[in-house]
């Protein structure tokens, strides 16, 4: 069975809250700080780093990242489109207006033929 992103992110919000269930309050405030500095991290990345990159770099960016997702999640699920999703491009279109534009560009150079119709269905959900 392939879970969507939105259920594997679920599964881990459930795992996570079982996991902060089972330690002392001393484990469950390291483990709690720790989080909040991985989420400032990616909050940084987006509000910081990201919007300095140039263009080409932009591409580059969605480029590996799209072509690692989808070949894990190919790999791991047998669904190489799992990782698109509503809130998936809700959140790209947030973080970079010009994204549609930059993901023609990615689905272009990926090394396969990227099927926009399953792509346009998943983004649409």
């Amino acid at each position: 069975m392939s879970l969507s992103l939105e259920e594997m992110i679920e599964q881990i919000r459930k795992n996570n809250q079982e996991k902060l269930m089972s330690l002392s309050p001393a484990e469950r405030e390291k483990y709690l700080k720790e989080i909040a500095e991985l989420e400032q991290g990616f909050d940084d990345f987006w509000s910081k780093k990201y919007p300095r990159y140039s263009l080409s770099k932009k591409k580059q960016y969605w480029l590996e990242g799209t072509h690692r997702g989808m070949r894990s999640q190919g790999e791991a699920f047998a669904d190489e489109y799992s990782q698109f999703s509503k809130k998936w491009y809700d959140h790209a279109k947030k973080v970079e207006p010009r994204f549609d534009e930059i993901f023609q560009y990615v689905a272009n150079n990926l090394g396969f033929e990227f099927d926009w119709k399953e792509y346009d269905k998943r983004i649409k959900k």
